[in-house]
């Protein structure tokens, strides 16, 4: 036996949701999602094996999330609302340059107020305190809007300002506000450690206790200004180059039979330098861009036929899955300008590659079984 093969157990929606976060979004076959059970690793005679694949998750950047903040606001008992409709000629929120902007939130809950009158005399610090938190909860309810519904994608609670409707002798804003500040701790964790200014006030609208706004930083954010200054993404934060980690479908020259998980590990003009994921350098090699032998992750998916995992993963394999437990970036399609796809490779001959991420050809590193050439030949007739 050699390498230990592996099936992608890629759902049509992870997928899906991974191809469109790097620009692109190619037809799917279900007879593609199948899994196939995994054989064992290879012999030590051929490759030395590695400690089975234990990595925690970890929230990558452009990439899958795990919703991780939605399962913290479950485990608190927090059921977001619908986000509230501005009062006034206003947005709810902004987004600008990696930032969202939340105007000020009032304690409102099924469109009825909830917490009125002057703090430390009509309500105590306390029920104030709870004032300010669900002031919170429809901040966050805005923010998982701007997000498009991944609070995963909140880097940072820049900043809070809160205002407490109060005597002017009332002195414990910052008590009352914290309920906010609490919140956000708990929520998004060390993310949610934030600068923040409490402020007394002789009113607010609609006599409520206490109004917040927030300041909060996410990446992925789609406003076209945010990659200006990164060679790596265009305006649109599409990635438009090679870089050193991205992760690759990759043939293994060393058996020419085997396509495997592969990362690229080094750049040289025209050049990659390719290490496959969980095995020896010994196996690394460079090769050229436009080579072939090397194909944007799902491309053995897509033709229906076995990619190899990483070496020592246990259980199924699926990119999705991947991507956001090594923090990587999936090289995406429209960076390979190759006219070939996996030329080298020696396997089954069934097997039909194609060129998917681009219109203008389809290849076949061996000849097609009697049943694709037919299908061609009707295709070419019609």
């Amino acid at each position: 036996m050699r390498r230990a093969y592996g099936a992608l157990a890629l759902t049509v929606l992870a997928f899906s949701t991974l191809q469109l976060a790097q620009g692109f979004a190619p037809a799917l076959s279900l007879s593609s999602l199948t899994p196939t059970p995994l054989r064992g690793p290879a012999p030590s005679a051929l490759r030395s094996s590695v400690a089975p694949h234990t990595m925690p998750p970890i929230r990558g950047v452009l990439g899958l999330r795990a919703h991780v903040v939605d399962d913290k606001l479950a485990s608190l008992n927090i059921v977001l609302p619908e986000r509230p409709a501005p009062a006034a000629n206003y947005d709810g929120y902004v987004v600008s340059k990696g930032m969202v902007y939340v105007s000020g939130q009032i304690p409102v809950k099924d469109g009825e107020l909830v917490y009125t009158g002057k703090v430390g005399a009509d309500i105590d610090v306390v029920t104030g305190y709870e004032s300010a938190r669900l002031c919170g909860i429809n901040m966050v309810a805005q923010l998982k809007e701007a997000c498009d519904g991944n609070l995963d994608r909140v880097r940072k609670v820049v900043k809070l300002t809160g205002f407490v409707n109060c005597n002017p002798d009332f002195a414990q804003q910052p008590q009352v506000i914290n309920g906010a500040s609490d919140l956000m701790n708990d929520v998004f964790g060390a993310a949610g450690r934030h600068a923040r200014s409490a402020v007394g006030a002789g009113s607010l609208p609609f006599n409520v206790a206490t109004e917040v706004e927030g300041i909060f930083e996410i990446d992925g954010t789609s406003d076209d200004s945010m990659f200006s200054s990164d060679p790596l993404f265009n305006k649109r934060g599409v990635v438009q180059q090679f870089t050193k980690g991205m992760k690759v479908e990759a043939l293994d020259r060393s058996f020419k039979d085997i396509i495997t998980v592969a990362t690229i590990k080094e750049i040289d003009d025209n050049r990659v330098l390719l290490g496959f994921d969980g095995w020896p350098e010994s196996y690394d090699y460079w090769v050229e861009k436009d080579s072939g032998d090397f194909q944007p992750p799902g491309t053995c998916m897509r033709a229906n036929a076995r990619l190899s995992p990483p070496n020592g993963y246990v259980g199924y394999f699926d990119w999705g899955s991947y991507i956001e437990e090594t923090d990587s970036l999936a090289a995406p399609p429209a960076l390979f300008t190759s006219s070939r796809v996996f030329p080298g490779f020696k396997g089954d001959v069934s097997t039909r590659f194609e060129l998917w991420h681009r219109m203008e050809a389809t290849v076949v590193p061996v000849p097609p079984s009697p049943e694709q050439q037919e299908r061609e030949n009707q295709q070419y007739n019609k």
